[in-house]
């Protein structure tokens, strides 16, 4: 469960209005202090907005009609977040469903969300520029528009970084041992601040 409502802090800030087209939203969340908000947001913009409080409900959703945009906590009841990213993608209707997270659970499972097949990642408390950013991304992925926009953000000094991220999560895979993982981690956290801090300065 959240530690802390996710939209107190942002539904007095900045509501910008989007470009892109209208869609089925599904949002997995058990804190109904960022549920409720979130989809009230999302409804406000013209989405159509489905709701399921842990990973199971969610599938069943999922499963039953097609969805524009996913978006997922990590700290779920039963079934992680983790374990509902890991089963959309290996689902052959659902895999290629853009997925945002929004979880408060840390950079480290935030890379290994993004690993198991997320699209966007956003820690909470986000702002709404970060989040209505992901979901023009993943509207567009429907016409190939966030492919060429993804690779444009990746450009230039990040590549070598980003590069430097994947490897690490790749690797977390083979630690053997637990002093070796954590190591890991440390350089993991390291790269994704200064990932973060580069956005930043060009932002």
């Amino acid at each position: 469960m959240s530690a802390a409502p996710l939209f107190i802090p942002i539904l007095c800030g900045s509501y910008r209005t989007v470009g892109s087209s209208m869609g089925k939203v599904l949002v997995v969340e058990d804190d109904f202090d960022t549920l409720h908000p979130l989809a009230e947001l999302l409804r406000l913009k013209g989405h159509s907005v489905l709701t399921a409080v842990d990973a199971e409900q969610g599938l069943k959703i999922a499963a039953q009609q097609p969805l524009d945009v996913i978006i997922t906590d990590i700290a779920l009841p039963g079934k992680s977040g983790l374990h509902f990213i890991n089963k959309l993608r290996r689902d052959p209707r659902l895999k290629s469903a853009p997925i945002i997270v929004i979880s408060g659970c840390g950079p480290a499972v935030l890379v290994e969300a993004e690993a198991a097949g997320a699209n966007f990642c956003i820690e909470k408390p986000i702002s709404l520029d970060a989040f209505w950013e992901a979901m023009d991304q993943s509207l567009e992925s429907e016409t190939g528009e966030a492919q060429s926009s993804q690779q444009n953000l990746m450009a230039g000094p990040q590549e070598q970084l980003t590069a430097t991220i994947d490897r690490l999560v790749a690797s977390l895979r083979s630690c053997n041992t637990r002093a070796e993982r954590d190591e890991t981690l440390k350089e993991l956290k390291k790269c994704i601040l200064e990932l973060h801090n580069r956005s930043d300065r060009t932002s």
